[in-house]
């Protein structure tokens, strides 16, 4: 006998009936802002971080870093997405995940006690983060397919716009421990200063959000349609394959563009305004956190009015003129004037040394013809043009991608889409960091303008 398919009615009246269990929802919602702040909160610190423990520090090498953590972060996506779908598990997987966060934070808060391991140390550790923020799929995952169609716009804006208010105090935090300074306190071996006193805070983040989830989490799947499983004799209708490959697309351009901040915007604004490495830490945090705020703003607009109820293509098309807005701005425009200046010396030195003096390093010969942004354009881009931009790309997308799916089992998928997500943290950093070291900010501004166009 054939099996037969729940027609598009059949599922509506499946779903009708059940109900969004909103508690679950906003638990996973608070243990996604844990992620994200686990995500960002060495985001502006980490450059300077490393050139204390290596004074050779090799820029390059500091994108390898970087696509470690995006590494683990790929392959955990999967591996929890395939753990999700096998056994219909979130709890287990995503405390999992915060498990190896605090192991890899405590790597790094330990690192200035290892001084002679603590450049591969500190890989090790990104990569033990980055393998436990492969959760952050696997909870997003969890907020699709415990949502119904009526509620899943502003269930996964909320998830989104969690994790971005997560992003927002990761950066934030850094900053308020600068006035702990470079040299900081010891206990015993163990350095507190202004780099190592926030790893040590994450560790108590992800302990406590391993505590939320095994205490009061309650995993409810009413998006999913389970006749599969009870009726031999149905099935729900495949989805359509071209549709998820344009999302996965934007995925990518989306994590290509975070990526981007994340890596330049720290020695960026060292090369550009002077800032010294202290500077750069604090003022870029408090870029971040301003443009972070307005990001939640808008997420609150998409999850709350009409807004959200658009055309999503149209809130995408949004999205990219918005990225594509900082990118065009940012350019390095000849009547922008101002040669940039290098990085001075302190008195009977040769070391250039950012924390003593910010500038453009000596070893980068586009420093002599590389025109200076002006500082409020920047901010204005960074600010605002980020502030709409991540929202009206990330919500549609993630609501858009799972009603693709349909009403099943979508843990490998959004594991997947992830997974393409970490290509682009994965390849972008060693892609930028030589961009950048040949050409400063030229290149890379010039490649993620042409990858908008193609997604228009």
């Amino acid at each position: 006998m054939e099996k037969f398919t729940i027609s598009g009615k059949a599922v509506e009246k499946e779903l009708s009936n059940r109900k969004t269990p909103w508690r679950s929802l906003y638990l996973s919602y608070l243990t996604q802002t844990f992620a994200g702040i686990q995500t960002s909160v060495y985001i502006t610190s980490m450059w300077p971080y490393y050139m204390t423990l290596d004074p050779g520090a090799d820029f390059k090498f500091f994108g390898w870093m970087f696509a470690t953590y995006s590494g683990g972060q790929m392959l955990a996506s999967w591996l929890f997405g395939l753990w999700n779908q096998k056994t219909m598990s979130t709890t287990q997987p995503a405390c999992c995940g915060l498990l190896l966060m605090a192991v890899g934070n405590l790597v790094y808060f330990m690192l200035p006690a290892m001084k002679g391991y603590a450049t591969w140390l500190m890989l090790l550790s990104r990569f033990l983060v980055g393998f436990g923020s492969g959760n952050v799929a696997l909870l997003r995952g969890y907020c699709a397919m415990a949502s119904t169609l009526e509620d899943r716009t502003r269930a996964m804006a909320l998830a989104t716009g969690s994790f971005v208010v997560g992003i927002a105090l990761g950066p934030a935090i850094q900053s308020s421990m600068t006035p702990i300074g470079l040299e900081g306190f010891h206990i015993k071996s163990f350095l507190f200063n202004m780099y190592t006193v926030p790893a040590l805070l994450m560790v108590v983040v992800a302990v406590a959000g391993i505590g939320v989830l095994l205490v009061f989490f309650t995993e409810d799947y009413v998006g999913v349609v389970t006749h599969m499983q009870n009726d031999p004799f149905t099935v729900v209708p495949k989805f359509d394959k071209l549709p998820v490959i344009i999302c996965m697309y934007f995925w990518f351009v989306v994590n290509s563009v975070a990526t981007s901040i994340e890596l330049l915007a720290t020695p960026l604004t060292i090369a550009l305004y002077n800032w010294t490495s202290e500077q750069a830490v604090m003022y870029t945090g408090i870029m971040n956190f301003i443009s972070c705020a307005i990001d939640v703003f808008n997420y609150g607009v998409l999850s709350f009015t009409r807004v959200g109820k658009l055309d999503k293509r149209k809130l995408l098309m949004f999205g990219i003129f918005t990225f594509a807005g900082y990118f065009v701005f940012t350019l390095p425009w000849p009547f922008y004037g101002g040669k940039l200046d290098y990085i001075q010396t302190a008195s009977n030195s040769t070391k250039e040394d950012a924390s003593h003096s910010g500038g453009c390093f000596r070893r980068f010969t586009w420093c002599e013809s590389t025109t200076r942004i002006p500082l409020p354009v920047y901010l204005f881009s960074f600010i605002v043009f980020f502030g709409f931009g991540f929202p009206y790309m990330v919500a549609p997308l993630g609501t858009l991608f799972s009603e693709i799916l349909g009403p099943r089992k979508q843990g490998i998928m959004q594991g997947l889409f992830e997974v393409i997500g970490c290509l682009a943290r994965g390849f972008g950093p060693m892609i930028l960091t030589s961009l950048y070291e040949a050409s400063g900010y030229l290149w890379p501004t010039v490649v993620h303008l042409t990858m908008l166009l193609i997604a228009l």
